[in-house]
């Protein structure tokens, strides 16, 4: 094992004050226009009543969807365009780091979208940015009240008081395996908890499948153990740091363990194509795992269900995809009230999503047959929405994550480096960046 310390590797390519406040867009694109403005207080997007009749206008449509959820999206523009013949939606598909790195200043020069797809733990960096407008008398002129999302995706679309999106999905981390693999060894489909998995894995090692479950270094696996043995990343404050907790050490010293025992294999990085191969036959992943392996691998008899409690608590990884409404779309009325009128209707529309491998926010649609018979309708449960686990609403999360804690992830599964060791210097590279960025959004 290589004897250089995590605190060694990550200061060998120090963060300066600089780079640090420009990855925060708190520099200078704070010049590039008034919308841009950390921290700036946000005029409400004005709601417009009915559906958008006035000259023909164009919006301009982001997302991250690059995969196999892009052309479900392709297809919902396509009918929404075909739908109303006054509005034309120009839709971009970019990797996400891209989206969130063009974003602000393509919108502070008026060249960037109306109307974007936001992951709902970037959308207090973006408000904090001035980028986005909240939508609360948008939401309510649609008479959106939450009573038709998934509970906890609604709420959590909401920053320093004010709703910043509208959901359309919510996905979480499960487990996908490969049913006669797992038949022939003798075992049940879905793991339950941690004694379920021990079992699940020495039966699987028995049957000849050497490495039966590889782990890669995914935060969201360690986003997903962390509740489940009491731990968080933050205080409810969202000000302090607990990334180095007793309940942290315990949920990466079991991602670790699964190498040195052996169930997984050292150095992996990818663990879809093992379970497409046969090399492994339990998988941990999200939902973009459903249309890869229908697209990618048609043969393979496959099942889903929620990550199992391998932990005393229930906890699981969960994000969603957020409609937003940008700071530039309010710049002509017109095109606020159409950018309006593609969110309410992409919103009420979202059967095609299913797609995505996404499960659609509202209630009604996962109501239908499409959904119901969906591979992940097995993930749609009241016991896994309670046990969901967003990441808190805290501006530049993400970049602070990137990091400390999922830089640490990677350091104790691919580097070998001792969990606590990883997890105390990403505490304290967390809140060093965690008290500059308040402090740049107070200034």
């Amino acid at each position: 094992m290589d004897s250089t310390t995590i605190a060694d590797r990550l200061r060998s390519s120090p963060l300066s004050r600089r780079a640090f406040l420009g990855a925060l867009g708190l520099t200078a694109l704070a010049g590039c226009s008034a919308s841009v403005d950390a921290g700036g207080a946000r005029a409400q997007a004005v709601f417009r009543p009915g559906e958008y009749r006035g000259p023909q206008v164009r919006l301009e449509f982001w997302n991250p969807f690059t995969g196999g959820d892009g052309p479900a999206m392709g297809g919902i523009v396509d009918q929404f365009n075909a739908a109303h013949p006054r509005i034309r939606v120009v839709m971009t598909s970019l990797p996400a780091d891209s989206l969130y790195t063009k974003v602000v200043p393509a919108v502070g020069a008026g060249e960037g979208p109306d109307v974007a797809i936001m992951h709902l733990d970037q959308l207090a960096t973006f408000a904090a940015r001035g980028t986005l407008v909240p939508l609360d008398e948008v939401a309510d002129g649609l008479e959106l009240d939450g009573d038709d999302f998934v509970p906890a995706v609604w709420r959590n679309g909401v920053y320093d008081g004010r709703r910043l999106g509208i959901p359309l999905d919510v996905l979480t981390m499960g487990q996908y395996w490969n049913v006669p693999v797992l038949a022939d060894a003798g075992v049940p489909g879905a793991i339950a908890d941690g004694a379920e998995f021990g079992t699940t894995m020495a039966a699987l090692q028995d049957a000849g499948i050497e490495h039966p479950f590889w782990v890669t270094p995914s935060w969201q696996m360690f986003a997903s153990l962390l509740p489940q043995f009491g731990g968080r990343l933050f205080d409810e404050t969202g000000t302090r740091a607990e990334i180095a907790s007793p309940a942290a050490v315990t949920a990466l010293e079991w991602m670790v363990e699964q190498i040195s025992s052996g169930v997984s294999p050292a150095g992996a990085t990818d663990p879809r194509p093992p379970l497409k191969n046969g090399s492994a036959a339990v998988l941990a992943d999200l939902p973009a795992t459903i249309p890869d392996l229908t697209l990618t691998a048609p043969d393979l008899e496959w099942g889903v269900a929620p990550f199992p409690r391998i932990g005393p608590e229930p906890g699981v990884f969960a994000n969603s995809h957020h409609l937003v409404l940008t700071d530039q779309s309010q710049a002509d009325e017109d095109v606020a009230h159409a950018a309006q009128t593609f969110v309410d209707w992409v919103s009420r529309h979202s059967e095609p999503w299913i797609a995505s491998g996404n499960t659609p926010a509202r209630a009604t649609v996962r109501a239908g047959e499409a959904f119901r018979s969906s591979p992940q309708a097995a993930l749609a449960t009241e016991e896994n929405f309670a046990a969901a686990v967003f990441l808190p609403q805290i501006p530049q999360s993400r970049v602070i994550a990137a990091n400390s804690w999922q830089r640490a992830v990677g350091e104790a599964v691919l580097g070998g480096v001792d969990p606590t060791e990883a997890l105390e210097f990403a505490q304290a590279t967390a809140q060093e960046e965690l008290d500059e960025t308040n402090e740049l959004l107070q200034s």
